[in-house]
């Protein structure tokens, strides 16, 4: 099976060609083996300061810790595509036209980041029964334009405990506040 048939049958809404793209520029920051390795100081300094595991990491093979960094990227890049949907699909979840999704993501009452040349709106902010999570505009608004899609999809999947330990996508579902998930949010961006 190839790669356009399995994300046709998905209805991923992205090309082959630009979810290669996106992969091989991401490949293409993974640390090459032949870089130049560490020198002798900053081996020493990282077996003392950087944890019991740290020796684990510094004694194995560049060559393999550069293919489990690679194999991460692309189980990170499947899993922003799966944690998505793309225009097209959303308006099928919400039950609006695409160009309603379009006019609320520049609303911003819908979030969303690129991937290849196309928009992807993570499932997060879809409730089961097809709409947007309430006071999701307020959250919106708030998000760090440097946060990572999956930085933001770790925080609203996360309980907090200024939540009363319920995850901000549970505490909107349910109708909660809307503005203490936003100042949340806001603070990721302080790191």
């Amino acid at each position: 099976m190839s790669l356009d048939e399995v994300l046709a049958r998905h209805n991923v809404g992205i090309t082959s060609v630009e979810f290669l793209a996106e992969l091989d520029a991401d490949l293409s920051r993974v640390t090459d083996p032949a870089a130049a390795p560490l020198s002798a100081a900053e081996t020493a300094f990282l077996r003392e300061h950087a944890g019991p595991d740290a020796g684990e990491v510094l004694d194995a093979d560049p060559a393999a810790l550069v293919q489990y960094a690679r194999r991460a990227e692309v189980s990170r890049m499947t899993g922003l595509v799966a944690g998505s949907v793309g225009i097209a699909e959303a308006a099928l979840v919400l039950g609006v036209d695409r160009s309603r999704v379009s006019q609320r993501l520049s609303a911003g009452s819908l979030w969303s980041y690129r991937l290849g040349r196309g928009r992807r709106l993570p499932r997060w902010q879809f409730t089961g029964d097809g709409r947007s999570l309430p006071g999701l505009d307020v959250v919106v608004a708030a998000i760090p334009p440097e946060l990572s899609p999956e930085s933001v999809a770790g925080f609203m999947n996360t309980a907090q405990p200024e939540l009363e330990g319920r995850t901000p996508t549970a505490h909107l579902t349910g109708g909660g506040d809307p503005t203490p998930v936003a100042e949340l949010v806001a603070g990721l961006g302080l790191w």
